[in-house]
């Protein structure tokens, strides 16, 4: 997979060094769990596309935004349950679903180090996790070519 950056197309193993190059932060894992549910189609029931990934996280572990940004949605949603969505800017959202606490405000800027929800088992779901998107440009992205492998994995 490639993203969009400025105006030409780069591989997703130097988007870091793009993002530090202007003038942004390298983007982390909002949880130190290890992936429970990866990206793309799977079958329960019937074919559906998991836009995000699933983090094991325990009720209460601490939520961090993968970047800076401004909080554009906390509340919540069908399926999602408790669900945040963060405007990192440049097209870039990312969304923290399945929460047992949200810890910020709709337009509330956060930095990286924000405790910004405690992860739970909101919303349909068979455990606790935290459920991770990231949208670029209107579409949704495997987080893992965007951030690397999760830390616990």
């Amino acid at each position: 997979m490639r993203y969009t950056v400025a105006r030409g197309l780069l591989p997703p193993a130097l988007l870091s060094l793009a993002l530090a190059l202007q003038g942004c932060q390298t983007p982390q894992w909002p949880v130190e769990g290890a992936m429970a549910s990866p990206f793309g189609i799977r079958s329960q029931g019937g074919a559906d596309l998991h836009r995000g990934v699933d983090l094991e996280a325990a009720v209460g572990t601490p939520v961090r935004p993968v970047l800076p940004g401004r909080v554009r949605f906390a509340g919540t949603m069908s399926g999602y349950g408790s669900v945040i969505w963060i405007d990192h800017g440049e097209n870039l959202i990312t969304v923290y679903g399945h929460l047992s606490q949200i810890r910020v405000e709709v337009l509330q800027e956060v930095s990286k180090e924000t405790v910004i929800a405690l992860s739970g088992q909101s919303g349909n779901v068979t455990g606790p996790h935290l459920h991770l998107e990231v949208w670029r440009w209107g579409r949704e992205v495997d987080p893992v070519n965007f951030l690397g492998r999760p830390p616990g994995d």
